[in-house]
């Protein structure tokens, strides 16, 4: 059952795929490129955990698992650069200004950077959550396949603040656009992405955490679809008349 759930979130994660990449194809926008990179194999993640089971312990499992976590680490912080442009979009004076824009350009650069080198160094391991089977930088109580790994983490692991400040930056901005043009569903969706990753794996285990990834990446490509073309742009009053 558990894995009918993952392979529904994989279809989920991959239909935004597609609807991403339709609207960049009709619009090759940078934010809309920015924004399609890190979904592209986001549908991957959950399906190779859902098909983990048939694949077992291996190379080829332990290929799935460091392309999983580079995509991860490498381009989620891309979406940091996507709120910066979605102020903008959508007609927020402030994020005009070059240096408002570079700040949000160096926080993505700076987690890239910062978490991508741990793909190099990091180790995994084997976890279990009702049939299903993946790696795992850490084993969460509950998820261990066998009573001695119960516990067991690797010593050189990133922090979660990259994903935890995107959703954050995101949700903020949802804010914004909420309180001038009325549009609530980007907010929205990451408050279910903050619920979600927020709930205990003790509790829930990992789905819960995976199921909200396309709910919180729909509202994304909404929002982006909406302001992309920059209609809402922020317009100079006109000169009074003489």
């Amino acid at each position: 059952m558990i894995t009918v759930g993952y392979l529904i979130i994989a279809a989920a994660a991959f239909a935004c795929m597609v609807w991403c990449l339709k609207a960049y194809m009709e619009d090759r926008s940078t934010i809309l490129l920015l924004t399609l990179i890190p979904l592209l194999f986001l549908w991957f993640d959950s399906f190779a955990v859902a098909t983990g089971q048939w694949i077992g312990e291996g190379p080829l499992m332990l290929s799935f698992t460091y392309l999983r976590y580079s995509m991860h680490w490498g381009a989620l912080p891309l979406l940091f650069i996507v709120a910066g442009m979605l102020l903008r979009r959508a007609g927020f004076k402030f994020a005009e200004n070059k240096i408002v824009m570079g700040a949000f350009c160096l926080v993505a650069v700076f987690f890239i950077v910062e978490d991508l080198r741990y793909i190099f160094i990091v180790d995994f391991y084997p976890a279990c959550f009702g049939e299903t089977l993946r790696y795992v930088t850490s084993i969460s109580p509950g998820q261990e396949c066998t009573p001695e790994m119960a516990g067991v983490g690797s010593p050189d692991t990133p922090s979660p603040a990259a994903a935890i400040l995107v959703n954050l930056s995101l949700m903020l901005v949802g804010i914004a656009i909420w309180v001038r043009h009325k549009w609530p569903w980007l907010f929205l969706g990451c408050f279910v992405m903050l619920l979600a990753a927020g709930t205990p794996q003790s509790v829930a285990g990992p789905i819960l955490g995976n199921a909200g990834e396309p709910i919180f990446n729909f509202a994304v490509v909404a929002a982006v679809i909406k302001f992309s073309r920059g209609n809402y742009r922020a317009k100079e009053p006109e000169p009074a008349a003489a």
